[in-house]
């Protein structure tokens, strides 16, 4: 491993990033059967069945269900306390 970089050597490496714009070429896949490929390299090492980014997904599904559930039932509840004065 290298030492920390000077400030001399932070410069020539940011005028070699501005020389040559790599962010400019690395657009990564373009096409829906290359962009399935790269999912899929996500997923080759996960542990289980589903990722972390489809188990958060299922969770905030769930809640937002359980949200509405509860929203519904303080109307409900609003209601009938309104209906019985």
């Amino acid at each position: 491993m290298r030492g920390p970089l000077s400030a001399e050597g932070r410069e020539r490496l940011r005028q070699a990033a501005l020389a040559n714009r790599p962010w400019e070429k690395s657009t990564g896949p373009t096409t829906p059967a290359g962009k399935a490929i790269v999912a899929a390299n996500g997923r080759a090492r996960q542990k289980g069945e589903m990722s972390v980014r489809q188990k958060r997904a299922a969770t905030a599904q769930v809640s937002a269900l359980l949200a509405g559930m509860a929203s519904l039932r303080r109307a409900a509840v609003r209601s009938n306390a309104h209906s019985s004065e």
